[in-house]
């Protein structure tokens, strides 16, 4: 079955590397980083690139999470749709939500390199806050944003630098008083997405040609 990758630019780093190590020819429609920031533009362009995928692929492989409701009211069409079951795109590089829950205690703000370069982080917000106001201010606000993380993880998936992405964050880390601490990434779910089969409901959703995907299904599924 002719497939088409829609990932975003958050991880297209791991992406990338899933797709040479297995071997595949699946072309890929990237979305700009940040966009789950506003659901609304997420979705905009997911119907887009949902749009424009009619006739030119038998299915298409969304490698986004549920990313605050940006997947909400999308219409497919003539092609099989396949969406992780996962809340967003760390919980997939972490293997599993269960991985996603264990890993979140001690309270954790969770990193990637990829996260870094393409996301409106904490790291890149402290740095423009202290260019606005200066450092005193931009350190107040941060503590007070942060005072309820214990610790940053950085998901160690395999393909950057973590000592170079730790010391990206380090001056904020002591700032705010929190660790910084690698964490075990999977490839496993990232490759079955790919490759399938996707025969587990807990992991992946399967929408038929001309199908529709709701909140309240997605809610179910992730419940």
């Amino acid at each position: 079955m002719e497939t088409t990758v829609v990932a975003c630019e958050t991880i297209e780093d791991e992406v990338n590397e899933a797709i040479a190590r297995l071997r595949l020819k699946h072309p890929v429609v990237w979305l700009e980083g940040g966009l789950h920031n506003d659901p609304a533009r997420l979705r905009a362009r997911m119907q887009e690139v949902l749009n424009a995928a009619d006739g030119r692929t038998e299915r298409l492989v969304v490698t986004l999470g549920h990313c605050g409701g940006g997947v909400n009211d999308l219409k497919t069409g003539r092609y099989e749709t396949v969406l992780p079951l996962a809340d967003d795109c760390l919980s997939l590089l972490l293997g599993s939500l269960a991985n996603r829950k264990a890993a979140s205690s001690p309270v954790t703000y969770f990193l990637t390199d990829g996260w870094m370069r393409h996301e409106n982080n904490v790291v890149r917000s402290y740095e423009a806050t202290a260019a606005k106001y200066g450092r005193a201010k931009a350190d107040r606000i941060n503590q007070m944003m942060l005072k309820h993380y214990e610790r940053f993880g950085l998901i160690d998936t395999g393909v950057y630098d973590l000592k170079k992405a730790a010391g990206q964050v380090e001056a904020l880390a002591r700032i705010v008083s929190m660790t910084i601490e690698p964490l075990a990434g999977s490839r496993l779910w990232l490759d079955r997405l790919l490759t399938g089969p996707y025969d587990d409901p807990e992991r992946f959703l399967i929408v038929p040609p001309h199908g529709e995907l709701t909140f309240d299904r997605w809610r179910a599924l992730l419940e």
